[in-house]
C-alpha cells in the first residue's frame, strides 16, 4: 500500500513547528521540531469555524497560550492545502 505522507512547518516566536495529518480526523497533531521533538499538541475542529488549540505538553503552554491564534492560522492553511492535494 503506498501511503503519503503530508507534513508542513512554520516559524512561531522562533520555534519550529511541524503539522501533521491525524488520518480521517479533521485535526493535525503539532510537534516542536529540534534535536529532542515534543508534541505540543493538536490544533482540533479544524472542519468548523471555531478550530482550537490543544496543548498536551506542560511545560509549553504558557508559551502555546501566547501564540495560540497564530498556531491556529497556520493550521488552517497547512489543512486547506492537504484538502487541495486530495481532491486533486
Amino acid at each position: 500500500m503506498n501511503r503519503v505522507q503530508f507534513r508542513a512547518t512554520a516559524w512561531v516566536d522562533g520555534r519550529l513547528l511541524r503539522f501533521e495529518p491525524v488520518l480521517k480526523q479533521p485535526r493535525l497533531r503539532v510537534i516542536i521540531s529540534g534535536a529532542e521533538p515534543v508534541t505540543l499538541g493538536s490544533v482540533i475542529e479544524l472542519d468548523t469555524a471555531r478550530p482550537s488549540l490543544r496543548v498536551s505538553a506542560p511545560l509549553h503552554v504558557e508559551w502555546a497560550d501566547e501564540h495560540h491564534e497564530t498556531i491556529i492560522d497556520h493550521a488552517q492553511r497547512v489543512r486547506a492545502e492537504i484538502t487541495r492535494e486530495c481532491d486533486g
